[in-house]
């Protein structure tokens, strides 16, 4: 064989090699990581902030979009408020003044210069567009709470839904409240022809002419084709019934401009005219499902948005008979590709040039509805931030938003996201101290696995003792401070116990480090201790004491070096949610749903306890151990006194739930992170002086 040949054959195997050697690094490193510029304006993070706060990262969930009649400036209703954005840069141009809450819609009245919306306790707000003060708002106590609300298109009207098994809809007629200010405007209360037990999710679209309003009706029978009730929006009368073709979960409706075209989204697309039973057009997508619906302005184009984070322009007016309809099908007009989770928000501008489409990634982006082309991204609109760390650079902080799995990574000291990282279908369980670690599993193959942040691989697989397994997506995890060690105990299988995994040692294989770049190892010990599921788990500062709480009457403090329990607190029966040592880990607290002990860790002795009249979901101990803060499901910060269990003072913070708490290691500032999609750092000086 000649000489060049035998070299072409060994240069094919080694590229064969490295080929392969890459696609398994990708496959077991499967994320895609977004970088963001640096914004030129970074003042919006200062703007409408609690007294005490310094600064607010991410903008809240985005609820609805709405551009302003002129198409010059949009208006995005989150869960903190409405932020009001520049429709040609996607620059923010304000936050609306007022109270910090939930805004489930918007819409801006027939000249532009006001914003109306209407918030989850059923009142209804107007804004100044020129200085973003709130001119008044509009209540009824007939309708306190809303799950969800839709205006008109002119914003005349307004539809909401309230509570679980509310078999009505709430009708306000605006007109005459927004001009005359009346405080308490006149609500109908809409009893449907058909049956309707409201709720979160409950789905309702009203017709630009305001004559329909479609509903569909979903029960629990999955046999059964759901038909798509369409009344009459003023009496709630049944007219007719539109029924899609297979057995789907109608996600999204929503009426052409015209109103005489309706389309539902669910697995497929369906086009009925409203004055025929037969499906118009079907469009569908191998690939994915869809989540949201928007025709534009001139009914020609039909907008979706797919849960593989694509938007998909069709053809609205397409007819189901001929080849063409069915080719159409299947054949989009434009794929807008950039989001990276699933999109359930559209707006096309008043000209039909732009789209803006908003995401679970976090981002509402815009797009050339002619080209396809990406015009710009808006960043920072998050679902919920579940877990927060800070790393050694007192100027990164790391935020997790759980299933799907996002990792944020922020620049504190101007507020600016500098990147965020997207794992699809995976849970996010624990950021290390020192957040250079997170744990995560994949659905795909139900592996708990650690997460290098700032490399953005997986460097360890744990395995044995029932992992993977199905109980990994309920496993309790706990991380030493110095990171060497960690902690699980999972809900189901072998509940109970409690594995300690050896992750400092980085040694591993030439082979493992060259094709998949991580390890796996298996737990090094074993803790049996227990008899429900273990629900907390924390090591002491020093590494030497591992803390175990949940299902009993009991918190176990294991010590590490025999590997036996040497401590035993008694709770009372008081399910153990999370446990906290203070910082020179003398003293141990425990929260319970409404209830928090604190004990001394050396001999168990309890130094004081405290109930509250929400539910506790996140505590921790002040710099100097004589302050436990605790995180509230009202969004509230309470400030208690450790040693006589004395509220020292609160602090609103957030729409809804806290979820997680941290100093930065100055000890001069303390981060809350919310399930309202928010990050707040706070003036600990200033806010420990608060009297309550």
């Amino acid at each position: 064989m000649k000489k060049s040949r035998i070299i072409f054959i060994l240069s094919t195997i080694i590229f064969g090699i490295i080929a392969v050697t890459v696609l398994l690094r990708l496959i077991a490193n499967k994320n895609s990581t977004e970088i963001f510029q640096v914004p030129t304006n970074s003042e919006y993070t200062r703007w409408e902030l609690p007294d005490g706060a310094k600064m607010r990262l991410g903008k809240g969930r985005i609820n609805n979009i709405k551009f302003a009649p002129d198409g010059n400036r949009f208006a995005v209703a989150t869960s903190i408020g409405v932020w009001i954005y520049d429709a040609q840069s996607g620059s923010i141009i304000s936050l609306l003044k007022g109270k910090r809450q939930n805004i489930l819609d918007v819409a801006f009245t027939e000249n532009g210069d006001t914003v109306i919306g209407v918030n989850a306790i059923g009142e209804i707000l107007k804004w100044d567009m020129e200085n973003g003060e709130l001119i008044f708002t509009l209540s009824n106590e007939k309708a306190f709470y809303l799950t969800s609300a839709v205006f008109t298109v002119d914003g005349s009207r307004l539809y909401g839904i309230s509570r679980v098994g509310d078999e009505k809809i709430y009708v306000w007629d605006l007109n005459d409240d927004l001009n005359t200010h009346v405080l308490a405007p006149i609500l109908t209360e809409l009893k449907l022809d058909v049956e309707f037990k409201g709720g979160y999710g409950k789905i309702i679209a009203i017709s630009p002419d305001v004559r329909f309003l479609a509903t569909p009706r979903q029960n629990d029978n999955h046999n059964e084709v759901f038909p798509i009730q369409i009344l009459d929006a003023h009496t709630g009368k049944l007219l007719f019934e539109r029924s899609a073709e297979s057995n789907e979960w109608v996600r999204v409706l929503a009426f052409s401009p015209d109103s005489k075209t309706l389309a539902a989204c669910a697995d497929s697309i369906y086009l009925w005219n409203t004055d025929a039973t037969d499906v118009k057009a079907t469009f569908k997508a191998l690939d994915t499902s869809f989540y949201a619906l928007a025709f534009s302005p001139n009914g020609r184009l039909l907008a979706s948005g797919c849960s593989d984070g694509s938007v998909r322009l069709w053809n609205a007016t397409a007819q189901k008979e001929g080849l063409g309809g069915k080719i159409g099908q299947y054949m989009p007009t434009l794929k807008l590709k950039g989001h990276k989770d699933a999109i359930n928000i559209l707006a096309f501008s008043p000209d039909g040039k732009t789209l803006l489409s908003g995401s679970e990634d976090g981002t509402i982006r815009a797009w050339d509805t002619t080209t396809g082309r990406q015009i710009y991204t808006c960043p920072g609109h998050m679902e919920g931030i579940r877990s927060i760390a800070v790393s050694e650079q007192i100027n990164i902080l790391t935020s997790s938003d759980s299933y799907p799995t996002q990792v944020r990574l922020w620049d504190i000291e101007n507020g600016h996201q500098l990147s965020a990282s997207y794992f699809g279908f995976t849970y996010s369980v624990t950021i290390s101290p020192n957040a250079t670690t997170i744990t995560m599993d994949d659905l795909s193959d139900r592996n708990l696995r650690l997460w290098d942040i700032q490399n953005r691989r997986y460097r360890i697989y744990l395995k044995g003792h029932g992992y993977p397994s199905e109980s990994i997506l309920h496993t309790e995890i706990a991380f030493s401070k110095d990171e060497k060690m960690l902690a699980t105990s999972p809900s189901r299988g072998r509940i109970g116990e409690i594995h300690l995994w050896d992750i400092g040692s980085q040694s591993n294989s030439i082979f493992s480090r060259f094709f998949f770049n991580a390890k796996t190892i298996r737990p090094k010990h074993t803790l049996k201790g227990h008899r429900g599921v273990v629900s907390s788990l924390v090591f002491s500062p020093d590494g030497k004491i591992l803390a175990s709480g949940g299902d009993g009457d009991k918190i176990n403090l294991w010590d590490l070096e025999t590997l036996n329990i040497h401590q035993k607190l008694a709770v009372d029966r008081n399910y153990t949610r999370s446990i906290a040592f203070s910082t020179d880990g003398k003293i141990l607290a425990s929260r319970g749903a409404e209830k928090i002990i604190c004990w001394e860790a050396a001999t168990g002795k309890q130094i004081s306890t405290w109930s509250g009249k929400s539910t506790f979901m996140a505590i921790h101990f002040s710099p100097d151990d004589r302050i436990l803060v605790s995180g509230n499901s009202n969004g509230e910060v309470k400030l208690w006194d450790v040693n006589s269990g004395n509220l020292l003072s609160t602090h609103k913070c957030h729409t809804r739930q806290i979820y997680d708490l941290r100093f930065l290691r100055n000890g001069k500032t303390l981060v809350t992170a919310s399930a309202d999609g928010t990050i707040l750092l706070w003036n600990w000086e200033k806010m420990k002086n608060v009297n309550k």
